[in-house]
This record gives structure tokens, sequence and C-alpha cells, in this order.
């Protein structure tokens, strides 16, 4: 090594260059052209809800929800030793539909089966419903509702139903209100 104070010299600047080019941009005096980011927080946050009073929402008319209770009560209310079939209640809750969408109810040429069916025929028990506003569908002029029920025997026995089921109704837009539309799903 001829010259060992110019390689100590080099390593020295070169060090300290690296070590001046790995401070932290904070400590920096000229300001920086990466724009600064907010943390964000590792919680989620819900979606600012939507103004659904803007667009007169179904959810929103007081009458279009009574509307669709009391259909959906009167469509999961059986008895099973009068009712050939489930479609028998929904031919009852014809009265508070459009003629056009209550010509669309026809009841299917087969009796109703399956065990809870048989059993509540057997024990002459009725359903019992319970309805209730589906608060977190928000498709607009829609009103969902969902029914579950219990059987009952006219000497108190009682069990659970062994499903619920999930109502999607629409309505004329001019009061006394009927159903326009309604689909539905048992699960």
């Amino acid at each position: 090594m001829k010259h060992p104070k110019i390689l100590a010299l080099a390593l020295t600047l070169g060090l300290a260059t690296g070590i001046a080019g790995c401070t932290p941009a904070g400590t920096e005096n000229e300001p920086s052209s990466i724009p600064s980011v907010a943390p964000t927080t590792a919680t989620p946050t819900a979606p600012a809800p939507s103004n659904s009073h803007e667009h007169g929402d179904a959810v929103d008319d007081p009458a279009k929800i009574e509307l669709a209770k009391q259909a959906a009560t009167i469509m999961t209310t059986w008895d099973p030793n009068k009712d050939f079939n489930r479609t028998a209640a929904e031919m009852r809750a014809r009265k508070l539909m459009t003629s056009e969408r209550a010509k669309e109810v026809i009841a299917p040429e087969r009796p109703a089966t399956g065990v809870e069916w048989l059993t509540a025929a057997e024990k002459k028990a009725t359903s019992k419903p319970t309805v209730k506003l589906m608060t977190e569908h928000h498709e607009q002029d829609t009103v969902a509702i969902t029914a579950t029920w219990q059987w009952v025997t006219k000497d108190g026995e009682s069990w659970a139903g062994e499903g619920k089921q999930t109502f999607y109704f629409t309505f004329t837009d001019t009061e006394p209100y009927k159903i326009r539309d309604y689909v539905s799903s048992i699960q």
C-alpha cells in the first residue's frame, strides 16, 4: 500500500457521504417534493349513510312499511289442515295487491309436503309469524321484510318454524298503496 492516508481519506469520505444520504427526511432543510399522507387507522369505518329522503325511498314511508308487514304476515300464516299449500296464504294476500299482480298468484296443483308442514298438520297447528323490516336493505322503492314463525296448537304447544322467508315489495305511487310486485326467498 503506497498511499494509506489517501485510502483512509477516501473511505472516510465515502462512509460520510453514505451516512449523509441515509438521514431521515424530517431532518433535511430542503422541502420535500413528495406529498405527505396521513396514516390510516386499522379500524374499518362505515361508509357515510345515503340520504334516502331525497329519492322518496319506500322505506321512509310508514304506510308502505305497514302494508309490507301486513302482507308478509298474511303470506306466512298457514293452517296445514285447511291450506292445500303455502300459496293459499299468498292467495289471501291478493286483496293488498294491484289487480295485475294478484292475477299472477297461482297456486300449484300439488299439495305442500315436508316434515315441517306434515308435523304441523298432524298436530293441527297454525303458523304464527313474526315480521321485521330489514333496515340494511337499501334498494330504492323496495321494502324488505323477513318473516319467521312458530307453529302453535290449540292446546298451546309451540315450536319454531324451520326457516325464514324474506319478501321484497314494491308499491303503487299513490295512496292508498297497493303492492305492485314482490318476490320472496326461503332460507
